[in-house]
């Protein structure tokens, strides 16, 4: 059986894509489980959260969403970037895998398009 990952497989830096990202910091496997662990979110109604911090959460449904157990301390999966050419997937129940072996210092990204947000919160750059 693989090993999931743990708090020493990532860490975050400068992204080529903007801002910061996620990063690998060893040799990642394909199809070991990311995040394990590690990403907690909660669920909260949507019109409980500020609209400046409602582009970090991960839509459920209209009035449903997950979100970091403390907005002023985002765990590191609340990081990871956007691609259309993704490195990792969201699986059944929310648990994250990678998709082919991903080398140390190789950035983790994510298809947002896959984490179920309304059409209206997408941002142009991933429609």
């Amino acid at each position: 059986m693989m090993a999931n990952s743990t708090e020493f497989t990532f860490i975050l830096q400068p992204s080529p894509l903007g801002g910061v990202g996620v990063f690998a910091a060893h040799d990642i496997p394909n199809g070991m489980q990311l995040f394990s662990g590690i990403f907690k979110p909660r669920k909260m109604k949507i019109s409980d959260i500020p609209d400046t911090f409602r582009k970090y959460v991960i839509y459920l449904n209209d009035a449903e969403c997950l979100c970091p157990e403390r907005f002023d301390r985002m765990e590191i999966g609340w990081y990871l970037n956007h691609s259309p050419h993704p490195n990792i997937i969201k699986k059944d129940h929310g648990l994250v895998y990678a998709v082919h072996d991903i080398k140390k210092g190789e950035e983790i990204l994510i298809d947002y398009n896959h984490l179920n947000e309304p059409e209206c919160m997408k941002e142009d750059y991933y429609k």
